[in-house]
This record gives C-alpha cells, sequence and structure tokens, in this order.
C-alpha cells in the first residue's frame, strides 16, 4: 500500500483479515429479506490478495450490504475512496452504493472512473458541528448474476474543498444594444463572472411583430457580447436569430473573459411559431467549461422540458443559463432541485431570478415550509429596480438538497444517480412511450 494511504482509517479496509468464505475481519453483512440476499465472502485474489466478494441469487429483487463500524470526528473533511472489480453489471449506480451512514449525518460516492482493470470511485465531504459513530456500507442490489470484488475502502482525513465561487448577473425586460450595454457595464463593474442576457436580445421593440434579421455569429449582436466580455473579463451570453448557411437557429453563444467564443447552444425545442418563421431545432445540449465551472443552457420552451434539464445535469452541468422571452418561475425550483443546478434566469417578460440546488431563489422573502434545505450555496444577492438586474454571488462547492436529512443519500436526490431505487429504469420506456402515437 503505498504512504499516503497507511493511514486508513476503517479497519481492515483492505480485507487482508479474515477466514477465507466468511466476513472479513470486523465486517459484517446486514440482509434484510434472505429471500433476495445476495451472497458475501472473502475470497482470494491474484497475487495473495483478499477482497471482499458479492454475488447476486439470481434474482433481481436481490438486496443486502456489507458494514463496518467507524469514528467520524466533528468538523473534519474526509476523502472516501473504494476501488473494485466487477462482471455483469449493467449500470454500477443501479447495482452498488457506498456511503457513510450516522446519526445525523451521510454522504458517499457518486461518480466512478476506470484504472486499468479496475474501477475507483472517490467524494470528498466534511462532516458537521458533532463527532458521530456510523458505518461504511457497501449495498449490492438489484442484479440477479452480477458479481463485484471489492479490493480496497480507503478513508483518510483532508484539506476541505474550496469554495467555488462565481457572481452572477441576471436581468429583465426590453432593450436596445444601448440598455444591454448600460446593463452589461454595471454587471463588469460590479465584478460579475458571467452575465447573461434575455432571448432575442436584438429583438429591439417590446412586442414586435417582425422576427429578428438572422446574423452570424460575428454580425452585431455577435460582437457586441464579445467586446463586453473582453472589455470586463466575464463570460456574456444571451440569444439571437443566427444565420449558418442556409438554416437559421435560435443561438446562445457564450463568450469568455477575452471574448473569445467558447461554443454555441441551438434551441432544441422550438415554440411553435419559430418554426412557422422558418427556424431550425438544433441538435445535442453541449455543456462548456468555463475556469469556474461547467456550464449548460436551456432557451425558454426548452424549460417546458425536464429531459433537457436532466440531461445537463448527467452530463455535469454545474451552472444552467435560461435566457428567455417567457418562463414560468415556479418551475425553477424543481429544475435546481431535481437536478443538482444553479440556474440563472434573464427575460424579456418575466422577473430575472437565480436558484440554488436546493431549490432556494436568491433575494426570496419567504422559505417554503416543506423545502428543508441548507441555504448555504447563495451568499450575496442584490436587486437594482432601476437597472431591472440582479448580482448574485453562489458558491458552487456547495450542492444542497431538499429534505436534507444530514446528507446528500438520504435527501431528495438530485442527480445522483446511485440514489435511484427502481429495479428497472425508467428512461427506456419513456423514450418508447414518448414515440408512441397510437392510443
Amino acid at each position: 500500500m503505498s504512504a499516503e494511504r497507511r493511514n486508513n482509517l476503517i479497519g481492515n479496509g483492505n480485507f487482508s483479515s479474515g477466514e477465507i468464505g466468511g466476513m472479513p475481519t470486523g465486517w459484517s453483512k446486514v440482509l434484510p429479506n434472505p429471500v433476495i440476499a445476495p451472497s458475501f465472502s472473502l475470497v482470494e485474489i491474484e497475487h495473495g490478495r483478499h477482497a471482499l466478494m458479492a454475488t447476486g441469487n439470481g434474482r433481481n429483487a436481490c438486496f443486502g450490504y456489507a458494514y463496518r463500524r467507524l469514528h467520524l470526528e466533528a468538523q473534519q473533511a474526509y476523502q472516501l475512496k473504494v476501488r473494485f472489480r466487477c462482471e455483469d453489471l449493467e449500470d454500477l449506480n443501479q447495482h452498488l452504493v457506498h456511503g457513510i451512514f450516522g446519526p445525523g449525518f451521510n454522504n458517499g460516492i457518486f461518480s466512478y472512473e476506470r484504472e486499468g482493470n479496475q474501477i475507483v470511485g472517490e467524494n470528498c465531504f466534511a462532516t458537521y458541528d458533532q463527532p458521530v459513530d456510523a458505518e461504511i456500507r457497501l449495498y449490492f442490489r438489484f442484479s440477479p448474476n452480477g458479481k463485484v470484488w471489492w479490493e480496497e475502502v480507503d478513508l483518510q482525513k483532508c484539506d476541505p474543498t474550496p469554495p467555488r465561487l462565481v457572481r452572477i448577473a441576471c436581468c429583465w425586460g426590453w432593450g436596445d444594444f444601448k440598455r444591454w450595454g448600460q446593463y452589461l457595464d454595471t454587471a463588469g463593474n460590479s465584478g460579475a463572472d458571467i452575465a447573461l442576457l434575455p432571448e432575442f436580445c436584438n429583438l429591439l421593440q417590446e412586442n414586435a411583430s417582425d422576427p429578428p434579421v438572422p446574423e452570424p455569429v460575428d454580425g452585431p449582436t455577435g460582437q457586441f457580447m464579445a467586446e463586453k466580455a473582453r472589455q470586463w473579463e466575464m463570460y456574456v451570453c444571451g440569444t439571437f436569430a443566427r444565420q449558418e448557411g442556409d438554416l437559421v437557429f435560435n443561438s446562445a453563444p457564450l463568450f469568455d473573459r477575452q471574448g473569445k467564443l467558447v461554443g454555441i447552444y441551438d434551441k432544441n425545442m422550438l415554440y411553435d411559431p419559430e418554426l412557422d418563421l422558418g427556424v431550425t431545432p438544433g441538435v445535442g445540449l453541449p455543456v462548456f467549461q468555463t475556469d469556474f465551472g461547467q456550464v449548460g443552457i436551456i432557451i425558454c420552451y426548452d424549460s417546458w422540458f425536464p429531459e433537457t434539464a436532466r440531461l445537463l445535469g448527467y452530463k455535469g452541468a454545474e451552472l444552467l443559463l435560461l435566457p428567455n422571452a417567457g418562463y414560468y418561475r415556479e418551475l425553477m425550483y424543481a429544475r435546481a432541485s431535481d437536478n443538482s443546478l444553479v440556474i440563472a434566469a434573464s427575460s424579456l417578460n418575466c422577473p430575472a431570478g437565480v436558484w440554488d440546488s436546493g431549490g432556494n431563489q436568491a433575494g426570496e422573502d419567504e422559505i417554503d415550509e416543506t423545502r428543508f434545505s441548507p441555504n448555504n450555496a447563495i451568499l450575496e444577492y442584490h436587486r437594482d429596480p432601476d437597472k431591472r438586474m440582479i448580482l448574485v454571488t453562489v458558491d458552487l462547492s456547495q450542492k444542497p438538497s431538499p429534505h436534507y436529512w444530514g446528507g446528500p443519500m438520504l435527501s431528495a436526490p438530485g442527480i445522483r444517480r446511485a440514489r435511484r431505487t427502481c429495479r428497472v429504469p425508467l428512461e427506456n420506456e419513456i423514450a418508447d412511450e414518448a414515440k408512441r402515437w397510437w392510443n
């Protein structure tokens, strides 16, 4: 074992001790229903090393877990890491769960990577104001014939996760380039990291009957956005009708702090009148890397389709931009908390807003009594009614959930795939139903 792993706080975390065929020393198992119990046993693997093996029992309702007790200090950051191999597991997040559970505290692992023939998952988290006696649990579930060999479960003290602050500017109302210039100047002068314009920000007249004239991405609107991004060293996004070849898209380009184009999102879900005007739906929902985190974009009518935000959440988006002509504000609480996202909305006809992953809205006066979510991600809120804009500072390192009962293992699932507890995933059936044209 390497030097940095010698201080494993989980006793016998490499399963080196114990009788082959039984449980590793210090480890126990919980099988709530013997009829659907998986098998857990210590086995010998290559080079004389040991592993904890779990196998299914032929039924897809198979469920059980191995555990070992441990102690967590108060206000301490930890790194939890697991290393294992597996066979015939279709979906790791469905079949395996790695978590720490104790009174008033829980956390776990939500992502994995391959390292050679092994799979490694890890996560860093911090405890609260009180120490806690807890259990590390290795769940095996819903796999009739799968196998897993856990080779190491490791817990180390580590440095706290540093905050990742982003200052977001959003606006509302109609305007021309003069008004948008004043807005972006105020945002930049106030230290915004990213400023969002509304949908069709080049549609200068309220209730205009004529559609905006399509432009290339480096046309007047794109150049204006790029120049302001470069002037204030902040990211800028908004939408306009974009001409590409013989097609027109409702496009949201994202410009970086140097005024360079990071990428373009073309609205996938067009409002029907846009189709009537000759606009073509875009294809794909990209995620853009910025210096503060990963950004996804949806536009106006996109927000009525929950799968748009869900897909971006699965792809790793942390901040979701919503430039729009109008939107249903109450949906944003769900879109944010369902997908562990911060959402920022700028609108022609509705108020601007920012929501964190717990469904907390920046600047809200009343908190829903059924939400039960920490409000530790939104750090600052300022509203300027004269300039029709808000400035919100958010910590992207904080991802609270509603119904946060001690941590992410016992809260609203957000985008955490391991928190899905259905035996058969629903996505394929949803896709089939979406294509069905008969009653």
